[in-house]
């Protein structure tokens, strides 16, 4: 899954490197898709709360390589 993200998001990152103003709209679709990662993390693991080790979720994420829009 983070192989087919990774060029999406380095995409959207060399689009919108030159917006100054776009910062806040980036750091946005990060968290959406750090959280849709978490609850896809979570419902493959069988958590029941769907908030439940969400940090687990996004070191893993990190740990897989997935990029992040803005720095």
């Amino acid at each position: 899954m983070v192989e087919e993200l990774n060029p999406k998001i380095q995409g959207w990152k060399n689009y919108y490197k030159l917006d100054a103003f776009a910062d806040p709209f980036l750091n946005k679709i990060d968290w959406y898709i750090r959280k849709r990662l978490t609850l896809f993390w979570n419902k493959k693991h069988k958590r029941r709360n769907k908030h439940s080790r969400s940090k687990q979720a996004a070191i893993a994420a990190e740990f897989a390589g997935l990029k992040k829009i803005v720095s």
